[in-house]
């Protein structure tokens, strides 16, 4: 994307694009090997144990509908499977379809999944953070995002519905070629900006 194709109406009079790219595309096999994915073995075992088990009883069993039984098991297989690798391959999917964008003043991030369009804007001048994970591919984290998740909890003999703090996730570019250039960039836009707040201070 090009400031003349897709951005018209979204960046600022006179912001400039400094730099812009995609995630690397493909399946990094590698972050599979993490806690998520040896628990999605274990999970996935057992599931596999559960079914064969629940078939073997039940071959010489009452019959149908009791036959239907192991199939119960086949929705804690696919969680299995999603922990062990599935998760690689929505995540090589989420990047694919994932635009990142920098300009003088902020940092976007446009994805299009299941055909729906998403922008997200981090402006330079509000990030408290910037990380660097160097590397090929790198990222560049400028923020986090909290995500506050309902609880059922009781008060005064009744269940009620009340937020509480989630998980939080980190913001930024991720699995970029360029990323300690980008990482430069926003670092030396940060720079520009405190000294031009401090020209005007009087």
């Amino acid at each position: 994307m090009t400031q003349g194709a897709g951005w018209d109406g979204i960046l600022e009079p006179g912001e400039t694009i400094l730099w812009q790219g995609q995630p690397q595309p493909g399946i990094i096999w590698r972050d599979a090997l993490s806690p998520l994915g040896l628990f999605g073995v274990v999970f996935t075992g057992f599931s596999l144990f559960w079914i064969t088990a629940a078939a073997s009883m039940l071959a010489e069993g009452p019959g149908f509908p009791f036959t239907l039984f192991p199939l119960f098991g086949l929705p804690f297989l696919l969680v299995g499977l999603f922990m062990m690798g599935g998760h690689v391959v929505l995540d090589a999917y989420v990047r694919a379809t994932t635009w990142y964008t920098l300009t003088d003043r902020t940092a976007y991030v446009a994805r299009v999944i299941l055909g729906k369009r998403t922008l997200e804007s981090y402006p330079i001048a509000a990030m408290d953070r910037l990380e660097l994970t160097d590397g090929m591919p790198g990222d560049v984290i400028f923020g986090v995002a909290r995500h506050a998740h309902p609880e059922r909890v009781a008060r005064q003999g009744r269940a009620r519905n009340k937020l509480v703090t989630g998980t939080v996730t980190q913001t930024g570019f991720r699995k970029i070629t360029e990323a300690r250039k980008v990482w430069r960039m926003i670092r030396d836009r940060q720079a520009a900006m405190e000294r031009l707040e401090r020209d005007e201070t009087p």
